[in-house]
């Protein structure tokens, strides 16, 4: 028997033809993008190889921010690396005598009194009328910490009467600015320099341009007179390094 399909476009049912068995539901199958077949690595290169030309500015600038991160990301691996290194080296190079220089100035600052007692006790069993009076002054010369010793006994209310004072790698006008050191002197106020009192006559300083422990005293103080103390570079050498704040020993000039 022949069936004729009706006309209208439907197709009817035929109960012959149509013995097969509804075919079973599979996986889903994705479609994926010629894009997402790419390594996120080569992704980029692959959109600039899409089709189409409109979207070619916006595909660069996709690859162009992709490689700049890939870059920043190197570039900071190897400054860490670089900078781990070096903040290594410099920590076992300036931190040991960095560490002694600040315990120094704890124990000074709290101990003040009774290591002037003992500079004192040190001058009197040689003289003791040496330094307490104008017609009998010291000569002191000071390292470091020791200049801001000499500094505050030769401008005390009772001062160690000073001719000269010769300072190398010291903090007293660095201490100065940032803590007032009493006495007779007056805080420094920025716009002028501080006077020192008749009681320290003379000051030279000696500082080296990569001491960190070393600053200038006439940018900070002036002399009784109105004069300035006198402040001499003591020019860097290779062989010292990079710690520079035991070189002065090192130098061959004569002062006076």
């Amino acid at each position: 028997m022949r069936h004729e399909p009706a006309m209208g476009g439907s197709c009817p049912q035929d109960p012959v033809r149509d013995t097969r068995r509804p075919a079973e539901p599979g996986p889903i199958a994705w479609q994926t993008s010629p894009a997402d077949a790419v390594p996120d690595e080569e992704r980029g290169y692959a959109e600039l190889r899409g089709p189409g030309a409109a979207d070619t500015e916006g595909r660069l600038r996709t690859l162009v921010r992709r490689r700049l991160i890939d870059l920043d990301r190197v570039a900071g691996a190897a400054v860490k690396a670089t900078a781990g290194r070096m903040n290594h080296a410099l920590r076992l190079r300036f931190g040991p005598g960095t560490a002694r220089f600040l315990g120094d100035v704890l124990v000074y600052q709290r101990h003040q009194a009774a290591i002037h007692t003992r500079v004192r006790d040190r001058i009197d069993a040689i003289d003791p009328a040496l330094g307490r009076h104008p017609n009998r002054p010291v000569r002191v010369v000071a390292h470091s910490l020791s200049g801001v010793v000499a500094v505050d006994m030769a401008t005390g209310t009772s001062p160690l009467w000073t001719e000269k004072l010769l300072t190398f790698g010291s903090q007293a006008a660095f201490f100065h600015v940032c803590d007032p050191r009493g006495g007779q002197l007056q805080p420094y106020a920025g716009d002028r320099r501080v006077a020192l009192p008749p009681s320290l006559a003379s000051w030279t300083s000696l500082w080296e341009p990569l001491d960190v422990l070393a600053f200038v005293a006439s940018a900070v103080f002036q002399l009784h007179d109105g004069s300035s103390p006198t402040d001499v570079p003591v020019p860097h050498m290779a062989t010292t390094g990079l710690w520079t704040h035991s070189a002065y020993c090192a130098t061959s000039r004569e002062f006076s």
